[in-house]
């Protein structure tokens, strides 16, 4: 198929067939996905003290064993994941997941101890680490190589919108409104979980109705566990642009989560600290929680376009050096809620889209077709342990050190990885445009692979 008969929205090429239906299911999916994969930790501070009735104290001890307990079931499901998507297909096993995460969030309203917690939080991390390999794998899947940075720009943008208005601005303002209409504390929480889960039920269901069946390549792979494993760790080390890639992933899944439950937990306790009730302090965070996204939402597109425009791995350079200072500075914060707090907050979003839609185009680029789900399965596995170890070290030092702590620890650890990706394009030569011939990404691994 020529690049005349590609699917187009706008300057928006989609790769050879993609339909119509498949392209704004994709798009649709991408508005509703993050609200899933982000509330359930945004409203945890809520359901901790509301629902289960877990003193302010505990809840960053908690907060931290939930996230390792679901990040230990993403890094024992991702890689699997991966190698299933290349065998059955992407569509299957995205839909599986979303529906499984809207029973997780309809589990999670019936909570009464913190057993009930975890218990329910397995059942949604399974869901999510299963959505969350899917995300990053038909993001590579769907654009046309010349518009990987557009398409990128374009889900982020819906990403960041559908983050901005469910997960901060609405949402959060519905424990207050069943409060309102006669529900106690704890009700109101359940009841706004209940409306996640009908979300993410109906959101499966039109994914699996819309998104492409079989795998890009028209062939099943039977990959295993440990092939997919294998053939991850052997792309990163034939490729640095891939070992990058994993780097960058690493930070950027830790900086969602810790957006999601670290800087939640911040704020909202920043407002108990001024004397507002959950509610009302649950509504303030909202407030600059608002703000991370819609400055990424409206950053993105500007992303998307730059990336298909410059180098994809100076584009990451740059992205991880924004998002490391934003972080640090944010965290340095003795007040979040002042003029500085707010711009930082904005450079926060800005370094966030920047290092998910660069990592994500270079991730794209550089993968070859036919184990595109087992190396980014592998990415996907990296970006788990960037969770596991952020929230590890953020729930101990939320609780030992400072409550801001762990938004400096990411900020340093996108620096770190900012020095990394330097050193690998100053070896590259420094290039500065986008070659597309350099991509790898129709290339075959093995050609004689069925």
């Amino acid at each position: 198929m020529n690049q005349a008969s590609n699917y187009h929205i706008g300057p928006v090429e989609f790769a050879p067939g993609i339909s119509g239906t498949n392209a704004w299911t994709f798009l649709f999916l991408n508005f509703m996905i993050m609200p899933i994969v982000a509330f359930l930790s945004i409203s945890q501070p809520y359901v901790l003290s509301e629902i289960v009735g877990i003193p302010p104290e505990e809840h960053g001890r908690i907060t931290g064993f939930l996230v390792t307990m679901q990040e230990i079931v993403a890094l024992l499901l991702i890689g699997s994941v991966g190698a299933l998507s290349d065998r059955f297909g992407r569509r299957p096993l995205f839909a599986l997941g979303v529906f499984i995460a809207g029973i997780g969030f309809a589990l999670y309203s019936t909570a009464q101890s913190e057993l009930d917690l975890y218990l329910y939080r397995f059942v949604y991390a399974v869901g999510v680490a299963t959505a969350g390999v899917m995300i990053a794998v038909t993001a590579a899947d769907y654009p046309a190589e010349t518009s990987r940075g557009k398409l990128a720009g374009v889900t982020g943008f819906l990403n960041g919108l559908g983050v901005a208005l469910a997960a901060a601005l609405i949402l959060p303002r519905l424990p207050a409104v069943f409060q309102a209409m006669g529900a106690s504390a704890a009700d109101a929480g359940r009841y706004m979980l209940l409306v996640m889960a009908t979300a993410a039920i109906v959101t499966a269901i039109v994914m699996q109705a819309g998104l492409k069946g079989g795998t890009p390549t028209g062939r099943s792979n039977k990959v295993s566990l440990r092939k997919a494993i294998r053939t991850g760790l052997a792309q990163g080390r034939a490729s640095r642009r891939l070992a990058v890639c994993y780097a960058g992933s690493f930070v950027a899944r830790a900086d969602l989560t810790l957006v999601a439950v670290f800087v939640s937990l911040w704020l909202q306790q920043t407002g108990r600290n001024e004397g507002l009730d959950a509610a009302a302090a649950f509504k303030q965070a909202g407030i600059m929680l608002a703000i991370i996204p819609t400055s990424s939402l409206l950053w993105a597109p500007v992303a998307g376009f730059l990336i298909d425009r410059f180098h994809r791995l100076a584009s990451v350079c740059a992205a991880l050096l924004v998002a490391g200072i934003g972080y640090v500075l944010l965290g340095l914060q003795e007040n979040p809620f002042t003029t500085m707090g707010y711009l930082a907050a904005v450079l926060v979003g800005i370094g966030q889209m920047s290092v998910i839609l660069t990592v994500t185009g270079l991730l794209g680029q550089e993968t070859p077709l036919d184990v595109r789900g087992s190396v980014i399965g592998f990415a996907s596995l990296c970006g788990a342990a960037g969770i596991l170890v952020t929230s590890l070290a953020g729930g101990y030092i939320y609780d030992h050190w400072m409550i801001s702590g762990p938004i400096i620890l990411t900020g340093i650890a996108n620096l770190a990885v900012f020095a990394f990706a330097l050193l690998v394009w100053l070896g590259d030569g420094r290039p500065v445009r986008f070659d597309p011939g350099e991509a790898r990404s129709a290339e075959l691994l093995e050609p004689g692979h069925s």
